[in-house]
């Protein structure tokens, strides 16, 4: 789970903002823990308090390059070095502001794995806040980070992609607090 972003748009650390009774990041932990994965982890921003014992935080430094910025592409270079590191064959990556994300959409992103590099969630266009990748594209991702690039659209086209179609529910990315309010409303039945 990708917690390092510095959320300019929604105004406040939005991985902290109250969503269906808890905030989002613990939506994704519930949801992560259901999907019976053998690590989970939290990258980047700092440690938090309050998270279920079976999350382990990861600095966005554990990648060991001098970083000026943070992107979500440095967040996925570090959850391919821990899983790397704890040899873990993939690793499913989701952003903090993806709180309705189901359990089985992680499922069908890890068991597409088997034929492709990287599994995306799809819904009218790719979801890169969604996917699961084999731990194998380390080298590929590092040398794209290295040679400048940020994006992991472009690191991927390089890849084999398989989309794996979901809801337009689930992939709500709440950039802002407008967004929050109607997927809240949402899941709470309002609609």
């Amino acid at each position: 789970m990708l917690v390092g972003g510095a959320s300019s748009r929604f105004g406040s650390d939005k991985s902290l903002a109250r969503f269906g009774g808890r905030n989002m990041l613990g939506a994704i932990c519930n949801t992560l823990i259901a999907a019976d994965l053998r690590a989970l982890v939290y990258v980047g921003g700092t440690a938090r308090v309050g998270l279920p014992p079976v999350f382990e935080h990861v600095p966005d430094d554990i990648v060991e390059l001098q970083a000026p910025e943070r992107s979500s592409l440095l967040g996925v270079l570090a959850a391919l070095t821990h899983a790397h590191a704890t040899r873990l064959d993939a690793a499913v990556v989701l952003g903090c502001d993806v709180p309705l994300v189901t359990t089985d959409t992680i499922r069908r992103l890890i068991a597409s794995l088997e034929e492709s590099d990287i599994a995306v969630a799809e819904h009218e266009g790719r979801h890169w806040s969604i996917m699961a990748l084999r731990t194998e594209v380390i080298g590929h991702v590092r040398a794209s980070y290295l040679a400048g690039e940020r994006a992991v659209h472009r690191v991927a086209e390089a890849l084999r992609v398989t989309d794996v179609p979901c809801s337009q529910t689930e992939c709500a990315n709440v950039n802002d607090v407008a967004t929050l309010r109607n997927i809240t409303y949402m899941h709470a039945g309002g609609v």
